[in-house]
């Protein structure tokens, strides 16, 4: 008698160690090699002894450097040295999330965009907060400014769990969306009218198809004294085990974080620090190559799942595919289970990104991998399918 496959629950973690390496598309980590020149900074800085203690928000070093990014890719001017503090250097975009919720939204709410990243959910949960949930709609996941506004009227009505912010994540994992400027503004519109404070969480920033694709919430008008913004070095320089991060604002509101991310973490890892501010805007045509390798990756990823049946997200961001699955499967877990078994490959199920869906029949899949191991991966699943 055929023993079947216990079939994997909806949790990214849970599912990735139902995988080889050669197989896991499941987790949102860019597996590309390290620069070159990263390389020889970590090791020149651990031979420096530079392995101590550093103050929490950061190393010198590296948040000149971050500033200078932020002016030249962002159109952000912020001081690195003022106090109260407008930027510092985080454990991950986590922790920075972490450090935020925690100062800001204990006892509240916070509106979350569905498909949602879970964590932000999570992290919610964490300090006696929840999510108000706002649906992207129909497969082109459109934002709904009447519903939006709709759940912040009756969020900031309620005596229990009031409404406090809208968590804006753009390009947005799982599904890639990245919002227009004519939204962003509609977002800041609500968040004015209502009294709220944003999360941009831009993570992703450096992976859109196009550079002025990307636009950060704090640069549009009536913004940035009402917004954290939250990002990281994990994605866009294949450091995710290294944990670093950043969050700035204005220093009202930006540095009040500081005092618990103090008693969290003490401090982001120092010599990591100290090697990414060595290379982080020595080559600024850095990210315009990251972009166009990536936009390579997603081409010939997309090709191949459309060849044997999904419907890709037409996104305008490249480290996500998110894709309805082919109709012969019942729903994503049961096609996760297939590929688990005939492909030695999986994804996620899009129902680890909603509330309750009627269907649960999209999946996300991560194809920043090397282009051997990805090539190789494509080519198993798209035999097992075909």
């Amino acid at each position: 008698m055929q023993t079947s496959i216990k079939r994997p629950p909806a949790d990214i973690r849970a599912i990735t160690r139902l995988v080889p390496r050669s197989g896991n598309l499941v987790q949102g980590q860019s597996e590309l090699a390290l620069e070159p020149e990263l390389v020889r900074a970590i090791d020149d800085v651990i031979a420096q002894g530079l392995n101590h203690y550093s103050v929490f928000e950061g190393v010198t070093e590296l948040r000149n450097a971050v500033a200078e990014k932020l002016r030249l890719f962002n159109g952000i001017n912020v001081d690195p040295e003022a106090r109260p503090l407008e930027l510092m250097i985080t454990p991950g975009a986590t922790g920075g999330i972490i450090a935020t919720a925690h100062t800001y939204l204990k006892g509240g709410a916070a509106v979350v965009f569905e498909p949602y990243y879970p964590y932000h959910k999570k992290t919610l949960e964490t300090c006696d907060a929840r999510a108000d949930v706002v649906k992207l709609e129909g497969e082109d996941l459109a934002l709904n400014v009447d519903e939006l506004r709709r759940v912040c009227r009756a969020g900031v009505a309620r005596s229990s769990y009031p409404l406090r912010a809208i968590v804006v994540c753009s390009p947005a994992n799982p599904t890639g969306r990245v919002f227009s400027r004519e939204e962003l503004s509609s977002i800041i519109a609500c968040a004015e009218e209502f009294n709220l404070t944003l999360l941009a969480d831009e993570v992703y920033e450096h992976f859109t198809v196009e550079s002025g694709d990307h636009i950060s919430v704090a640069s549009l008008p009536g913004a940035f004294e009402r917004t954290i913004t939250v990002g990281s070095f994990s994605k866009s320089w294949a450091v995710s085990g290294w944990r670093l991060g950043y969050l700035y604002g204005p220093g009202d509101l930006a540095g009040k974080v500081a005092a618990l991310g103090n008693i969290y973490y003490v401090c982001t890892p120092t010599p990591f620090q100290h090697a990414l501010a060595r290379v982080l805007m020595s080559d600024p045509a850095y990210y315009d190559r990251l972009r166009q390798t990536f936009a390579r990756k997603r081409q010939f990823f997309s090709s191949a799942l459309e060849s044997v049946g999904f419907h890709i997200y037409p996104s305008r961001s490249s480290f996500y595919t998110w894709a309805r699955i082919p109709d012969r499967f019942e729903d994503a877990a049961a096609l996760n289970e297939f590929m688990i078994k005939e492909a030695g490959a999986a994804g996620v199920p899009g129902s680890a990104f909603m509330d309750d869906p009627e269907r649960d029949v999209y999946m996300r899949l991560c194809f920043a991998r090397e282009d051997l191991m990805l090539e190789s991966v494509t080519e198993r699943i798209v035999k097992a399918l075909s």
